[in-house]
């Protein structure tokens, strides 16, 4: 008897150990339950084919959307898993005019294969030219914007978090 009850306790206080670390982990952003199996395999894949750190990409996702692939930000406009801007479409090539867009173009950029690539050919240009601080800043305000002196420091920060988190 005493040994079952001694070995439940032990079992109670393993999994509250657990229970707590798990919370923890989920409060750093560590799990989220939008990066599916298939939508981190689609990241890891555009990273490696862009040349660039899946855990970047990772964090940016985060950021931007929370791994939500359907994300819509009408203020900007910005689309997608990755937030990218009909701007930043058309200077990839994805879309052939950046103004007034129809259900098409908005359909192309909120793919998550088109989205990621706009976004991992953005990524990497920015982190050829800049340091890994300044190339994440104008991920979020763009390279006009961060030299007019436009700074985002909590999206680094948070950047620079989930960075390491998935690093």
């Amino acid at each position: 008897m005493k040994k079952t009850a001694a070995k439940n306790k032990v079992l109670f206080f393993a999994l509250i150990l657990i229970a707590v670390g798990y919370y923890a982990l989920a409060q750093k952003g560590v799990f989220s339950f939008n990066l599916t199996p298939e939508l981190n395999a689609l990241i890891e894949s555009k990273a490696k084919e862009w040349k660039i750190s899946p855990a970047l990409v990772k964090a940016h996702a985060k950021v931007e959307s929370s791994f939500n692939v359907m994300a819509k930000n009408p203020s900007d406009p910005s689309y997608g898993l990755m937030q990218i801007t009909p701007g930043l479409a058309y200077d990839y090539g994805l879309i052939t005019h950046h103004v007034n867009l129809n259900q098409y173009e908005i359909d192309r950029i909120m793919n998550p294969k088109n989205n990621l690539n706009v976004a991992c050919w953005f990524i990497r240009n920015l982190r050829i030219k800049y340091s890994f601080d300044v190339a994440v800043q104008m991920y979020n305000v763009g390279e006009a914007g961060y030299n007019k002196g436009v700074r985002n420091l909590a999206y680094l920060e948070k950047v620079k978090r989930y960075y390491d988190d998935y690093s």
